[in-house]
C-alpha cells in the first residue's frame, strides 16, 4: 500500500524535489519504497495476505487438537471445541490475524488438475466453517469445519487473509511523509541551498544552514515519536532516532 509522494514531501519541506536536485526523484522514491516495506514488515494498518495454502490434518491428526490447553514451556496450544467436525491449525499465518476475506478447497486427486470450491464463513446459513480464536493474542488460530469438510493432505485449502494492527492510513501517511522528510532535510544538510527555508532563500549562510535544517528535523522527529508513542504497538517504532 501506498502512503506517500513525493508530492506529500515536497509539501512538508517546502522543497522542490526532481532529477536535478539534491536529493533526487529517484533517491527520494527509494526512501519511500524502504518506509512503506518497513510498515508492511512490522504488520501497521491493514495488509492482504492472498491464496496462501493451508495443509489439512488427517481425522487422527485433528483429534489431538480436542483440548484447550496452551503450555508456555513449548509455545504449543490445543483447542477445546464441542462437537463434531474438523479442526485445521492456521500455522505459519501473519499475525495479528483479523478477519478470513475468502476460503476455498480442492478435493481433487493430488495429482489431477485443482478444482477449487468456495466455502462461506459462519454461522450461517449454508455456511461450512467458523474461525476459532485462543483468547491470547496473536496466538492459535484455527478453522473448525461442520459441513463440507476438505480432504485430509498438503495445500488443500487457500486462504485470503487481513491482519495487522489497526492503524489509520491517514496516520500511516503522515509517519511515513515525516520519515522521508527527515532523509530529505538530513540531505540538504550538507549544502549551501536554503531550499525550504523560505527566509533564507537566495543567500548563502554557510554553516549556518546545517543548524536551521536541524530544527525542522528535530520538530518532524518529535511529531513521529509522538505517533509511535500514541499508535504504534510496543516494539513496533520504526525510528531509532533519540531526540
Amino acid at each position: 500500500m501506498t502512503y506517500t509522494t513525493e508530492a506529500k514531501v515536497e509539501a512538508v519541506t517546502q522543497i522542490d524535489i526532481d532529477a536535478t536536485t539534491y536529493p533526487t526523484t529517484a533517491q527520494v522514491a527509494v526512501w519511500i519504497t524502504e518506509i512503506e516495506a518497513e510498515i508492511a514488515e512490522r504488520a501497521l494498518g491493514s495488509h492482504t495476505a492472498t491464496d496462501q495454502y493451508v495443509d489439512v490434518p488427517s481425522a487422527e491428526e485433528s483429534a489431538q487438537y480436542w483440548g484447550f490447553k496452551w503450555t508456555p514451556a513449548t509455545d504449543s496450544l490445543q483447542f477445546t471445541y464441542g462437537g463434531a467436525g474438523v479442526i485445521v491449525p492456521l500455522a505459519n499465518i501473519k499475525s495479528p490475524f483479523i478477519s478470513v476475506t475468502s476460503l476455498a478447497k480442492n478435493d481433487q486427486a493430488l495429482n489431477d488438475t485443482p478444482s477449487w470450491s468456495t466455502l462461506t464463513e459462519g454461522p450461517a446459513d449454508g455456511s461450512s466453517f467458523i474461525l476459532l480464536k485462543s483468547g491470547l493474542k496473536d496466538l492459535g488460530y484455527a478453522l473448525y469445519f461442520y459441513d463440507n469438510n476438505p480432504s485430509a493432505g498438503p495445500k488443500r485449502l487457500k486462504l485470503t487473509y487481513t491482519y495487522g494492527f489497526n492503524i489509520s492510513s491517514e496516520i500511516l501517511g503522515e509517519y511515513c511523509t515525516l520519515q522521508v522528510a527527515v532523509k530529505v532535510l538530513q540531505a540538504k544538510m550538507g549544502t549551501s541551498s536554503a531550499s525550504g527555508l523560505t527566509e533564507f532563500e537566495g543567500q548563502d549562510f554557510g554553516r549556518y544552514l546545517p543548524t536551521q535544517y536541524e530544527k525542522r528535523i528535530k520538530s518532524f522527529q518529535i511529531r513521529i515519536k509522538e505517533i509511535e508513542t500514541k499508535y504504534f504497538p510496543r516494539k513496533h517504532s520504526l525510528s531509532s532516532v533519540i531526540i
